[in-house]
């Protein structure tokens, strides 16, 4: 039986005695369904997660709500490092991980591919978990190609057209269209599309995107003598200083930095024309197989996807910088998620799958050949 004083120390993020309540009701549930309860959750019992990026704040907070399982947390670089050193440590026939968080990539093209990854919704104990509803547009989402292993839990609108805003105003940008007026030739600047980061995920929305598609990207990449960098600073720093006008894409983090700085820069944050970009960052987490204790594996699973933890994920998240880690759940407060990162309901949206990797080649492809022709 669950005592009351061990009930209360699984409720870290509740404010209110009912809140309490509905938290510990789920936790109970969730001990009985998987059947170990805190009995059986002896010192030997552990549950391993690899995780990268700021979700690791809010999978150390697992061992405050359950303490009798203990919890051995691997911090990785990056999605391919951690996934490097798993798939090597399987290779060694070590299997040491239970759980993998991370952004999307790794969990497609590395774990999937080498058939390490366990169906995800038999895993789904808590009610609060299975229930679709309670979830963006009402459904869980997935990104494998078979959509059961890999379960995205982040979700916000990328805001990819900032601006200097001595130069320009955000209501004279309403389609990504806008950005060929011949105002801006030689005006707007952009990291780099053709290398890992935030401005891939843009590329692949354009190209993606029917309204906007190959002809939109050689238009303005080609035609507008946009200027790239590698250096997310160096582009806020240009944006600032009025060297340019309007910035596809500036680092939200770096963009903040200036704002708090009183400078002059700032977002379009309202949806164009052409839809949102959802995108996922590090929010997907994986089930790993095989594993030594599976009902642990269950357990942190739960825990982590229920609103107790999503609610974490956002704070924890927020509280570190990461200010647009927005959780796919609808029933937990959004108070810490700036609005405009939120996600709209009504608006139309662009979210990349399974495939992603090969339609990103493809237009990397095509971007190159057209940097290639410029003067």
């Amino acid at each position: 039986m669950i005592r009351l004083s061990a009930i209360k120390e699984t409720s870290v993020i509740c404010s209110t005695v009912k809140r309490l309540f509905l938290v510990n009701v789920s936790l109970i549930l969730l001990y009985l369904l998987v059947g170990s309860g805190l009995k059986g959750a002896e010192p030997e019992d552990e549950v391993t997660v690899y995780v990268v990026d700021y979700p690791r704040l809010t999978v150390s907070q697992f061992q405050k709500a359950f303490p009798k399982i203990r919890l051995n947390q691997v911090d990785g670089p990056s999605g391919p490092a951690l996934a490097s050193r798993l798939m090597a440590e399987r290779r060694a026939g070590k299997y040491q991980a239970y759980l993998y968080i991370a952004g999307q990539g790794t969990h497609v093209s590395v774990l999937y591919t080498a058939k390490a990854l366990a169906p995800m919704p038999p895993a789904f104990i808590l009610p609060e978990v299975k229930d679709e509803s309670r979830w963006f547009k009402g459904k869980h989402r997935f990104v494998d190609p078979e959509t059961r292993h890999s379960f995205v839990f982040q979700g916000h609108r990328g805001l990819y057209v900032s601006y200097n805003t001595q130069q320009a105003r955000a209501d004279e940008i309403k389609s990504w269209w806008d950005l060929l007026n011949p105002k801006w030739k030689g005006k707007i600047i952009g990291y780099d599309p053709t290398i890992a980061g935030v401005a891939r995920n843009v590329l692949w929305y354009l190209y993606m995107n029917k309204a906007l598609g190959a002809e939109f990207i050689s238009k303005l990449y080609g035609d507008k003598q946009i200027t790239l960098s590698r250096d997310h600073r160096q582009l806020v720093d240009w944006l600032a200083a009025g060297k340019a006008a309007v910035c596809v894409p500036c680092d939200d983090a770096e963009l903040a930095s200036a704002k708090e700085q009183r400078l002059p820069v700032d977002s379009v944050t309202q949806t164009l024309k052409e839809g949102d970009y959802i995108a996922g960052g590090q929010g997907v987490i994986s089930l790993i197989t095989p594993v030594p204790h599976p009902h642990e594996a269950q357990i942190f699973l739960n825990w982590f996807l229920s609103r107790e933890g999503q609610s974490l994920f956002q704070e924890q998240s927020v509280k570190s910088g990461q200010r647009n880690a927005n959780s796919r759940r609808t029933d937990i407060p959004k108070d810490v998620i700036a609005p405009e990162y939120r996600l709209k309901d009504d608006a139309v949206f662009w979210e990349n799958g399974p495939n992603v990797d090969q339609e990103t080649a493809e237009a990397t492809k095509l971007l190159k050949g057209i940097l290639a022709k410029r003067p």
